[in-house]
């Protein structure tokens, strides 16, 4: 698919020059991401890569790229983060490029579309990867991921996967939203709190339809309680009940709901 005069002149969509193998050849292509139509563009790029076929460069989607040789640090084949520089994480669309040489002719069908990858047992039933992604130190990190188990487009299950390697104790705040403007708490953590020792592994299923993950990390004071965040997720459906009371010297959060005040039982006073 060859780019308009807005690309990139270094970009794969335009035409280059492969001594040895061709003349002003292009080596990428786009694809719509649509998976309420059945395309699923990220599950397409996630199969291929997991073929580790020869023809393949490099495949963008949902702001993941992985290519077919390591980048600074991450290994070959592995999902890693993507921020181009004029923001097109590429959400609405995948892409995929090819080597520029010969490999790059090859006729053999693409292992995907749910295909049976040669040599790997079919792990179908599973959610695909989203690759590693960092927790904002502040402010939150928000993802948008195509709907979990979203009918016949993708109908597998996703879960989400965490690993403190800081070295120290931190809590995250995580709320998820199936994109009808409310969030709630993330199931398996405590009203959408978690705390994650250095070197613990935490791991939940997410929920059937969801679209958005809203994550806050937050410190842990010397006696391991979780810092309170400021202000409330806006469009939260059911707030919660966050109340702060001295205890001892240290702030106690508390997460609930009120219940009905009790009335109060006595005798009446006067005639």
């Amino acid at each position: 698919m060859i780019g308009d005069a807005a690309h990139d002149p270094t970009s794969d969509h335009t035409p280059h020059n492969f001594p040895g193998w061709g003349s002003q050849i292009v080596t990428a292509a786009d694809f719509p991401n649509r998976p309420d139509l059945g395309l699923d563009a990220h599950r397409v790029l996630d199969d291929i890569r997991r073929s580790r076929d020869p023809r393949v460069k490099y495949g963008i989607s949902n702001g993941q790229i992985y290519s077919s040789y390591a980048v600074s640090g991450y290994g070959a084949w592995d999902w890693r983060p993507y921020n181009p520089k004029n923001g097109d994480k590429h959400f609405t669309h995948g892409h995929l490029s090819v080597v520029g040489d010969a490999r790059a002719d090859g006729t053999q069908p693409w292992q995907t579309i749910g295909a049976d990858v040669a040599g790997e047992e079919d792990d179908d039933d599973m959610g695909a990867s989203f690759g590693p992604i960092t927790i904002e130190r502040e402010g939150l990190t928000s993802l948008t991921i195509p709907p979990v188990q979203g009918g016949a487009a993708d109908p597998r299950s996703a879960w989400l996967n965490f690993c403190n390697d800081t070295g120290q104790p931190y809590a995250l705040r995580i709320w998820y939203s199936t994109g009808n403007e409310g969030f709630s708490p993330f199931p398996g953590t405590n009203g959408g709190l978690l705390a994650i020792r250095s070197g613990q592994r935490w791991s939940q299923e997410i929920p059937a339809g969801t679209a958005c993950l809203s994550i806050l990390r937050q410190a842990i004071d010397p006696d391991g309680n979780i810092v309170p965040p400021d202000g409330r997720l806006p469009g939260l459906r059911r707030p919660p009940d966050v109340r702060h009371r001295a205890r001892r010297g240290h702030p106690e959060v508390r997460i609930g709901h009120r219940g009905p005040r009790r009335r109060e039982q006595g005798r009446r006073r006067g005639p």
